[in-house]
């Protein structure tokens, strides 16, 4: 976010994701002083979820990937709208989203089953 070193600001959304991130005060300092997050500070701030030597990442990297792709995409979709919708929905609310999810999921798992 070295935006404002160029006399801009930040753009294409990255501000609200930033500030979720780490909150408005270290997004703002972040921001205004355009200076680099390391890796570790990335990690500890929940920029980043992990933190691997340079050598290893393509390892990494792979290993994480799979771990993404194995899930079946549906259940992926649906759990990504439910966590995204988890801290502004209230318990109720949200428990009815997870029970309408969880149909949706049951009544396409019993499709592939049934189709031969």
């Amino acid at each position: 976010m070295r935006e404002t070193s160029l006399g801009l600001v930040p753009d294409l959304t990255g501000t609200g994701r930033l500030v979720r991130a780490v909150g408005y005060p270290r997004a703002l300092e972040i921001c205004v002083t355009g200076r680099w997050v390391g890796a570790r500070e990335a990690v500890d701030i929940g920029l980043a979820q992990v933190v691997v030597p340079r050598d290893q990442l393509d390892a990494a990297v792979a290993d994480l990937v799979a771990a993404l792709t194995a899930p079946d995409v549906g259940a992926v979709r649906e759990t990504k709208q439910l966590l995204q919708s988890a801290a502004e929905l209230p318990p109720d609310e949200q428990r009815a989203a997870e029970r309408r999810a969880q149909q949706r999921r049951l009544v396409a798992l019993a499709r592939l089953i049934r189709t031969p």
